[in-house]
């Protein structure tokens, strides 16, 4: 699929809607005013609002022109109440069936052996097992390997955080690092609060550790509403809370600072650990990334977490956690756990670290995200049915797609599986059946003709079902 010209303007558009030059309920330029600013046909310049209404971002006024929506906002009023965790079985079985032999799987969110850098990778390998095959084998019972933790710090001033190698802690990825903070700070029974919708790896982790959960209303735009978190602290003794605010998984919302401040100030006020998950925050796909909370802190409250898992492959299970003031405590639960991580994986990604080989990396893997992304607009344009709204983010790479109403992404899941595509339903992402309504893709992956093809066959189920809703009396 070739980058057509609407996209251009589409994106154009959205990006100054995003960044606050359009407020909601402003109009936009007309489409003539467009034409002229992009030099493009009016027909070109309608595909693109086009795409703008699919996205909930504006909406026609008849006779008006077209108008900066209200940002998208939570679809439920449920009262947040504490929540026992049965998640389990229902994400084992949809992951059971994205992986089945023959079915083109745009659901599990894990990147693409494709878009890896596994030359690069494997010259490093070989060089180690080659030259350091002594070290490879000995016991390491440090905080993991130094040079690795060096190579963390640094990219963690990408965010604004400045933090010695000492004050790091290698992990067996991001969602280990979660659990190792969440066991430190918690107990069996305490509530622990999240996003909604919610990644169901925090979810099953909560639920392993026998802890309810408590979902706060959130934005899929903005992340968790303050006001939303501050009436749950006041209602409820939560334990900790935990937070993406970078390219949140499944929304891609993205926190601004001003509302990174007011929920830090909240988590300090009330004195609860804050767990911050910054998996994606590197993978934005223009300028830099927002500081993370950490680097706001004033009293060391931040239990700062991430990994490469999900840019270098999830097989490593490699990351790191900034304890802050719970830091002992949490070195001290991983030493009787698990000693250290696999050196062999330590010292191959510290050295790809050092080389440079992996800002290279993301710089090349974000520009195929950003790309994946308007192709597979693009596709759920001309493909889904009217009403369908695309969650549009500026990283990380997950969509998230709000269904016509009445469509059930259950049942949709079932009939896909069924045509060989397989995609998250939403009904994973929450305890209640808030998003039984939406589905997350998963942009990872290398784009071809069977991928495109996996897209239009969903999009003619969902038709089927509101015809076959439309149908029944």
């Amino acid at each position: 699929m070739s980058n057509k010209k609407y996209q251009k303007v589409a994106e154009s558009l959205s990006q100054q809607i995003l960044t606050g030059c359009f407020q909601p309920g402003e109009k936009i330029p007309s489409v003539r005013a467009s034409r002229e600013q992009f030099n493009v046909s009016m027909t070109t310049v309608q595909t693109a609002y086009g795409i703008l209404e699919d996205s909930g971002l504006i909406n026609s006024r008849p006779g008006s022109g077209y108008f900066v929506s209200r940002l998208p906002d939570v679809d439920h009023l449920t009262p947040m109440k504490p929540q026992d965790i049965s998640v389990y079985n229902r994400m084992m079985s949809v992951l059971t069936e994205c992986h089945k032999e023959g079915v083109t799987n745009l659901g599990t969110a894990v990147i693409s052996p494709d878009l890896l850098p596994i030359n690069q990778l494997k010259k490093i390998l070989n060089k180690l097992t080659r030259y350091h095959m002594l070290e490879l084998v000995s016991p390491e019972f440090s905080s993991g390997f130094l040079p690795l933790r060096r190579e963390f710090a640094k990219r963690m001033l990408n965010v604004d955080v400045e933090v010695h190698p000492d004050d790091i802690l290698v992990t067996g990825g991001c969602q280990d690092a979660i659990a190792l903070a969440l066991s430190s700070v918690a107990s069996v029974g305490d509530i622990i609060a999240v996003e909604s919708p919610c990644f169901p790896g925090l979810l099953q982790v909560i639920e392993s550790l026998d802890m309810k959960v408590l979902e706060v209303p959130s934005s899929p735009v903005l992340g968790m509403k303050p006001d939303a978190l501050q009436d749950a602290l006041m209602n409820w003794p939560i334990a900790a809370l935990v937070l993406v605010p970078s390219f949140s998984n499944p929304t891609g919302s993205l926190m601004p600072v001003v509302n990174r401040k007011k929920i830090l100030a909240l988590s300090e006020l009330y004195d609860i650990p804050l767990i911050e998950d910054d998996l994606f925050s590197e993978l934005n796909y223009q300028g830099k990334p927002l500081p993370a909370i950490k680097s706001m802190e004033s009293n060391a409250n931040v239990i700062y977490c991430s990994s490469v898992s999900k840019s270098l492959g999830s097989g490593f299970r490699l990351g790191w956690l900034c304890g802050g003031k719970y830091h002992r405590k949490i070195k001290k639960l991983k030493a009787f756990r698990n000693v250290s991580e696999p050196l062999i994986i330590q010292m191959l990604i510290a050295e790809f670290m050092k080389l440079g080989g992996y800002s290279r990396h993301l710089k090349k893997l974000k520009m195929t995200l950003h790309q994946n992304q308007k192709w597979l607009q693009a596709c759920i344009h001309d493909s889904f049915p009217e009403g369908t709204r695309v969650n549009l983010s500026d990283g990380g790479y997950v969509l998230w797609i709000k269904l016509p109403e009445q469509c059930d992404s259950r049942l949709l899941f079932t009939q896909a599986i069924d045509n060989g595509v397989a995609f998250f339903p939403g009904d994973v992402f929450s305890q209640h059946e808030h998003y039984i309504g939406y589905i997350r893709l998963n942009l990872a992956i290398e784009w071809d003709n069977a991928i495109e093809k996996a897209v239009n066959t969903l999009g003619e189920l969902i038709h089927q079902q509101i015809e076959m809703n439309q149908r029944e009396p």
